[in-house]
């Protein structure tokens, strides 16, 4: 009888691990863990830090700083000026992955490409029925 192991490669370091719930190695994992908390201990003194000055205290990159709160380990709630970035145009989310101003365009782009498809379906129909 043989047992198979359930291995995947890092998506942080690329190494070969034996799965897990984290889905990252032992060794990036605890690189992780190290983040969070030089963030978390670095917001205790200052909740009121932006993502720029929370990088600059800290040494660990914006971008890093925004997967960890787009995966929610980093929570938002405790801190008012911590933002995540809008996946359009880069300016500060609190909520989901678009701003509103991206949003309400892309709505509005929508609404323009429905109503040019029931137009043209209006011309098709219309079409067919005067022949």
């Amino acid at each position: 009888m043989s047992i198979e192991l359930s291995v995947a490669h890092c998506p942080g370091c690329g190494n070969v691990f034996q799965k897990n719930l984290r889905n990252m190695c032992s060794a990036c994992s605890a690189a992780e863990d190290m983040e969070l908390n030089l963030l978390e201990q670095t917001l205790r003194r200052n909740r009121l830090m932006t993502n720029e000055q929370l990088s600059n205290a800290t040494a660990i990159n914006v971008s890093r700083i925004h997967t960890l709160i787009r995966r929610g380990k980093l929570k938002l709630y405790d801190y008012p000026n911590l933002a995540d970035a809008c996946d359009l145009c880069e300016s500060p989310v609190r909520q989901g992955k678009l701003c509103v101003k991206c949003m309400n365009r892309l709505k509005g782009d929508i609404e323009k490409d429905r109503e040019q498809m029931s137009q043209k379906k209006e011309h098709v129909f219309l079409s067919k029925f005067r022949r």
